[in-house]
């Protein structure tokens, strides 16, 4: 008779007692008949992709939190994903031993579905029905099966994480690095109705759930994360929710770099982890779209459903230019003149000095600009820029609004500053502040690079196609902004070199070798 390792592990140490033989169990209430009929309705027929061999899922839900109600709902739902489409054999059991490294090699994949806390430990309210030394060994083995598990998909295995698989395990680093995140809150709760942004459209694991569509509408509790361990420079971002096309909160979300991930993909050794925080109400389980997107992630986590997990921070940005026709180059300094240019508002000065266009700083001045006298819409942009210690920026498809004040220019602005700063970022002059994503947080270390070479000569690239703006600065990418309330206010205007108010005079920025070719 072959003895449960749990149970060989606690004989070997001497400590067979009510924790060794502890499992955990839920007064769960069973899947309303209108659910169950519901799920059978939207299984999908078919796989994403042909399974590579016959696949054993683990979906585990035990809880020593908060236990949500339709947890049911999920495994059945799960079990029944996997039967009707073919990818996989689903195994529920909320039983520890099944974290046990032998145990664990007998599944493609451990779906933690909606876990809480601790989730191999009882709940804190259970806490007195064990003797000290049982806590502590049941302490002692969580941290041994979390250890196990993270090993597990570090040589290969997979790891699906549904809704508060990120509100668990919170004193286990390696368990949130493993699932990406730690939840912080769901400033949209259940009730809300958001607007998720498909990322990639054409990713692998999103083509074949949302077949291309940039977006789609649900209505489910919506969290936000920690600051650590979620990074872009470690996940795929799969979906996001875009917070402006959203119910309004019922609490203000509180990340200040405005990144709602939803879901993601990541490699963690030699293994896989999909995560998703949809899931919370039941109607999530039902719904065809959200059940193809679980199946997917489960069959990347199996090793069936190829797909890049190159971090999305680390991605080459498209170039926007590549796929259309563009003019010749035409320079807009003939590195002699100012001829073509004006000046609009404020009292800085400008120019021409040794084959260099010199602004200058005047104190008490507002911002200043000097703008081409043609608009572009669709361009690619070059120049170099040298400045000194203040702020500074190219306007691009700007505007003169004489409203705000006399000659003042409003649009987008391609940013200029010192190292470590948020030079190349894009910032909405006069009109919203920062449009890229990255400046709006306060750390440092979030937003801020140093690409920009101080008092040096530096190399911009701009391109504007439509609603995307990218910027490059020394060959290195910094902005890949999709805007499409900037350009349905500015979709063509002027280009403006902006000398920014400083409380020092004579502060110089100089700009050379300015041209520009248009995207037709």
């Amino acid at each position: 008779m072959k003895l449960p390792t749990s149970l060989t592990y606690a004989l070997a140490v001497g400590s067979l007692s009510a924790a060794s033989t502890w499992v955990p169990t839920f007064n769960d209430q069973p899947v309303a008949p209108h659910h169950v009929t519901a799920i059978e309705a939207a299984l999908p027929d078919t796989s994403i992709v042909a399974p590579e061999a016959a696949r054993r899922v683990l979906v585990y839900s035990a809880t020593a939190g908060y236990r949500h109600d339709s947890i049911p709902t999920g495994k059945l739902a799960l079990q029944k994903l996997g039967a009707a489409s073919g990818a996989y054999a689903a195994v529920v059991s909320d039983d520890p031993a099944n974290f046990e490294p032998e145990e664990l090699q007998e599944f493609d994949a451990v779906v933690l579905l909606s876990p809480t806390q601790d989730f191999f430990m009882p709940s804190g309210k259970q806490r007195a029905d064990f003797s000290k030394e049982d806590w502590a060994w049941l302490q002692a083995r969580h941290n041994r099966l979390v250890d196990n598990l993270v090993e597990y998909v570090q040589q290969g295995g997979g790891l699906v994480g549904i809704h508060s698989a990120t509100d668990s395990c919170y004193k286990h680093k390696a368990y949130g690095e493993a699932m990406g995140a730690y939840f912080n809150g769901h400033p949209w709760m259940a009730g809300h109705t958001v607007t998720i942004n498909v990322e990639e459209p054409e990713h692998a694991l999103l083509q074949p759930v949302f077949g291309g569509q940039a977006d789609f509408r649900i209505k489910d509790e919506i969290y936000q994360f920690k600051d650590e361990p979620y990074s872009r420079e470690k996940l795929r971002i799969l979906l996001s929710i875009d917070v402006e096309r959203s119910d309004t909160p019922k609490k203000a979300p509180g990340r200040e770099d405005g990144d709602y991930a939803v879901s993601w993909v990541q490699a963690l050794g030699k293994g896989r982890v999909f995560y998703s925080s949809l899931g919370h109400n039941h109607e999530i389980y039902s719904n065809p779209l959200m059940l193809k997107h679980y199946l997917a992630g489960i069959q990347f986590a199996c090793g069936d459903l190829k797909a890049d997990v190159t971090p999305s921070a680390k991605l080459e940005m498209p170039n926007v230019a590549a796929c259309c026709d563009s003019a010749e180059w035409q320079s807009l300094f003939d590195g002699e003149t100012l001829s073509g240019w004006t000046q609009k508002n404020g009292t800085a000065t400008y120019e021409v000095r040794d084959g260099v266009i010199v602004g200058r700083s005047v104190l008490k001045s507002p911002n200043s600009f000097l703008c081409t006298n043609d608009s572009y819409g669709d361009f690619e942009l070059e120049f170099e820029v040298k400045c000194g210690a203040i702020n500074s920026g190219v306007q691009i498809r700007s505007l003169q609004n004489d409203e705000i004040a006399k000659g003042h220019v409003q649009g987008p602005q391609v940013e200029i500053e010192h190292s470590p700063g948020q030079s190349g970022y894009i910032y909405g002059e006069a009109y919203s502040g920062w449009r890229s994503p990255e400046p709006q947080s306060k750390d440092s270390k979030v937003n801020a690079h140093s690409v920009f070479k101080n008092d040096e000569w530096n190399h911009y690239r701009v391109l504007a196609k439509g609603a995307i703006i990218q910027t490059w600065i020394n060959g290195k990418q910094i902005a890949d902004l999709n805007d499409p309330e900037s350009y349905q206010q500015f979709p063509s205007g002027l280009i403006g070199l902006q000398v920014h108010s400083h409380k020092v005079a004579d502060v110089e920025i100089e700009w050379r070798n300015i041209r520009i070719r248009e995207i037709k």
